[in-house]
């Protein structure tokens, strides 16, 4: 099953660290939105890192405190907390979304340069056989046709958005300006957050 259509109101799960969130993961969503059925984004940020958990800089409550105000201007943008207290498998989490609200359609984001190693994670027999993948291309990352002959699977057009985390993380350490990479109304949050982060860790 590799049609869009199956994907009507479905929830589009976003998952991450959001360390912090910033324009390009809202750009995202919005595009997510445009170029597929799904009635919902829903941002699920991790308590803790299966690839990188020594590398959180905020608190899990710091994070998800900016992103319910970054997601208040969009109505098909949600916060959702299961991942707080999770293994950080993604098999794990989305088995407790299915079980949580059996009413709803879910399907996942993963962005193309993590499917070379999606035979990896964990519990991936379960991931292969009941989760829809949303792929999302990026640049120069080969799509690997043997692992897309396995999963269910779009990928969607989406254009790419310069920006990241670990950028704005960067910019902040050196004493820059991050106007214009997040919503302006977090720009002097988050920007007070790292410094405070960074300044403590001297």
């Amino acid at each position: 099953m590799n049609s869009l259509s199956s994907l009507e109101g479905a929830y589009a799960v976003l998952g991450g660290s959001f360390d912090p969130i910033h324009n390009g993961h809202l750009g995202l969503a919005r595009q997510i939105l445009e170029l597929s059925p799904v009635a919902k984004v829903v941002f699920m940020p991790n308590h803790k890192h299966r690839f990188k958990p020594s590398e959180l800089r905020l608190s899990f409550t710091e994070r998800c405190k900016n992103i319910r105000l970054a997601l208040k201007p969009y109505q098909n943008f949600e916060l959702w907390l299961e991942d707080s207290t999770g293994s950080g498998y993604t098999a794990d989490l989305m088995q407790r979304l299915f079980l949580l609200h059996p009413e709803k359609k879910f399907c996942f984001v993963i962005g193309s340069d993590n499917l070379s190693s999606l035979e990896q994670w964990h519990n991936y027999p379960w991931l292969r056989d009941n989760l829809f993948f949303l792929i999302i291309p990026r640049p120069g990352a080969e799509l690997p046709h043997a692992v897309l002959s396995q999963i269910q699977h779009q990928v969607l057009k989406t254009a790419p958005i310069d920006v990241s985390s670990t950028q704005i993380r960067r910019l902040i350490r050196e004493g820059e300006s991050i106007k214009g990479l997040v919503p302006a109304e977090l720009e002097h949050v988050i920007t007070a957050s790292y410094r405070r982060f960074y300044e403590q860790k001297r």
